[in-house]
């Protein structure tokens, strides 16, 4: 499953947010609603939570980047039986 930026703040008002930290790395078991990274978007601190249960495959965008609403910014295997 890719992880989309879900919309955690009025990006009309306020545009991008930055990657400040990921709590996870790749190879990391995650549950459903766990905390996967931290996003500022004027200074406002957003975190973003796991929509799965899984493994994290990939970190599709790494700390630092730039990113919107709707952008992918993880991979994650879903364990058997989630969706």
């Amino acid at each position: 499953m890719i992880v989309k930026m879900p919309r955690l703040w009025d990006y009309d008002t306020y545009g991008e947010g930055t990657i400040t930290m990921w709590y996870v790395r790749e190879g990391d078991t995650v549950r459903k609603g766990d905390n996967l990274c931290q996003v500022l978007a004027s200074k406002v601190t957003v975190e973003v939570p796991s929509p799965t249960t899984g493994i994290v495959k990939r970190i599709i965008k790494p700390k630092n980047s730039q990113v919107v609403p709707g952008d992918p910014i993880a991979e994650i295997e879903e364990a058997e039986g989630q969706s």
